[in-house]
């Protein structure tokens, strides 16, 4: 005798199933993705049947988002549909559109939303095959990335941020969780395809500056600016990826355990004290000076930012033999 089902099925991101179907084009979502943010918008693996050896993810709004006129999702369509087809840095977008019905499902049952708060919620369909860089902290048995590799994914992350600056647009939210590496790893990809795949908190730039901007952005990655409530500008975004390799190799950033955004600015101030900063390269030390002083809306030099990068490597590494670490060449499971 079959199982009869006789409750309701919980209504969480992890239930969410179903067909979407645009323009005589079937997507299957298979299941949600683990996220280790919480971010605007749940992320789930799809699958294409046009494409079926593609990796393609649905981003649907949450239903708790607080602005239902410019979501995440938003933002982010309107950055992807300008980079379409010119740039590496970037998902491919597939299509968007709002969801008018969502489906929820488990065990074999399937229910339809019951009572929507919000009907027509923004979700998008984007291509991209990689993984987090904040995986690699995960995988590393000891925590932190080899001093090169790092430097690499920094400066990979530089040419990304480079091409979403001259598109004219901040992003906001630097972080390992932002900026994702092309599948399988490799020294090339981490160096020139590095993928910006959340667009959640990009801003146009130039833009006038505000009185007083609320915060936005991470605790752990903003800058000072951010934290003190004024406009970022390029440069932010170039301190926070120094934040970010700084944590890769040294594992930990000294404020990590310190929840007080107050205290955390604190500490970001006297960041050059600390002994994570002092494990960096001279050259990423004098260019976080330079970004530290610089106007928030002044454009930057990405050749100089790029060149010391470049020379930190060419001056630890002069003549190494670039191998990535045994524990980086496993296959990564999906996110």
């Amino acid at each position: 005798m079959a199982d009869i089902f006789w409750g309701e099925i919980e209504e969480t991101v992890e239930n969410i199933c179903g067909v979407i179907d645009n323009d005589k084009h079937a997507y299957f979502i298979t299941g949600p993705e683990d996220d280790p943010v919480v971010r605007e918008y749940s992320v789930h693996s799809i699958y294409d049947d046009k494409a079926p050896d593609t990796r393609t993810h649905l981003f649907m709004t949450r239903i708790d988002a607080q602005n239902h006129k410019n979501t995440a999702l938003h933002r982010t369509v309107k950055v992807l549909q300008e980079t379409k087809g010119r740039s590496v840095h970037f998902p491919k977008l597939l299509a968007f559109g709002k969801a008018y019905k969502v489906i929820f499902g488990e065990n074999g049952d399937q229910q339809a939303e019951r009572d929507p708060e919000w009907t027509g919620r923004p979700c998008i369909i984007v291509q991209y095959d990689a993984t987090m860089i904040g995986s690699l902290l995960s995988a590393s048995p000891t925590g932190t990335v080899p001093l090169e590799m790092s430097l690499l994914i920094g400066l990979g992350c530089v040419r990304a941020l480079a091409a979403l600056h001259r598109l004219g647009y901040i992003h906001r939210s630097v972080s390992p969780y932002s900026f994702s590496f092309v599948n399988p790893i490799s020294y090339d990809s981490i160096e020139g395809r590095i993928q910006i795949t959340d667009l959640s908190t990009v801003l146009p730039y130039p833009c006038k500056p505000r009185p007083f901007v609320p915060f936005i952005g991470t605790l752990r990655y903003s800058s000072v600016r951010a934290h003190r409530g004024r406009e970022q500008g390029p440069s932010d975004d170039i301190i926070s990826l120094i934040y970010m390799i700084a944590e890769l190799i040294s594992g930990r950033l000294p404020w990590r355990s310190v929840f007080s955004e107050q205290r955390v600015c604190e500490m970001k101030c006297l960041f050059y004290a600390n002994v994570e900063f002092k494990r960096l390269p001279k050259e990423i030390r004098h260019l976080y000076r330079r970004m530290y002083l610089t106007v928030s809306q002044t454009p930057l030099d990405y050749k100089y930012i790029i060149e010391q990068f470049q020379n930190a490597i060419q001056r630890r590494f002069p003549e190494t033999k670039r191998e990535l670490p045994m524990w980086a060449t496993i296959p990564m499971a999906e996110e």
